[in-house]
């Protein structure tokens, strides 16, 4: 797997882990034990259930924002597939 990550490093990738969660985002970083990646930053309850910008007054709750990214980390030995998508 740290191969296949290393080949795609900053390319727009599809990770499906070993417990069956699918993550989209760039490949920005690699060592011997983690991928580095960046995402969208979704908060699907907040889009979902109270529209956009969330209850009250149409702001987003506080330290909350919708869109934009966010870093993500994972162990090397969780990723089960790799795929890359079209941008």
């Amino acid at each position: 797997m740290y191969a296949l990550c290393r080949k795609h490093m900053k390319q727009y990738v599809l990770i499906e882990t070993v417990h069956g969660e699918k993550i989209d985002g760039v490949i920005m970083d690699l060592d011997d034990d983690h991928v580095y990646l960046i995402i969208p930053n979704v908060n699907t309850f907040e889009t979902r259930q109270w529209g956009y910008y969330g209850p009250g007054y149409g702001y987003p709750p506080y330290g909350h924002r919708p869109g934009g990214l966010r870093r993500l980390i994972l162990p090397l030995t969780a990723i089960a597939a790799l795929s890359l998508l079209p941008w």
